[in-house]
């Protein structure tokens, strides 16, 4: 079934699009740390011909204003000019920050 849901519209978006089905954008995987989530990214990226980027969530935080969108937004630019290309976002909870079964969706931005 992940090769239906991930692999499968990377290698063949244009019968997708023929079939005038729309291939998914992305998708979530979250888990303890030590559950092969980046070792399963790389090999989806490997499997299927696409380029594997990766930002870990330490890089993002920058005391300097403007830092991290400048990282985001050349590994898209990176990314649109070698499509397929597979973004995987590594220890993301160091910046949005984690939720919790009492939280009421209200966390900061950035953890510290």
């Amino acid at each position: 079934k992940l090769k239906q849901a991930v692999e499968w519209p990377i290698k063949y978006r244009h019968t997708f699009e023929r079939l005038g089905l729309k291939p998914p954008n992305g998708i979530l995987m979250y888990g303890p740390p030590g559950c092969s989530k980046t070792t399963l990214a790389k090999v989806i990226a490997s499997t299927s011909g696409a380029t594997f980027l990766s930002i870990n969530g330490a890089q993002l935080y920058s005391p300097y204003v403007g830092d991290s969108e400048q990282i985001i937004r050349s590994t898209f630019q990176r990314a649109r000019s070698t499509s397929p290309s597979i973004i995987f976002f590594d220890e993301i909870d160091a910046i949005v920050g984690k939720r919790s079964l009492g939280s009421s969706g209200n966390s900061d931005s950035v953890q510290e």
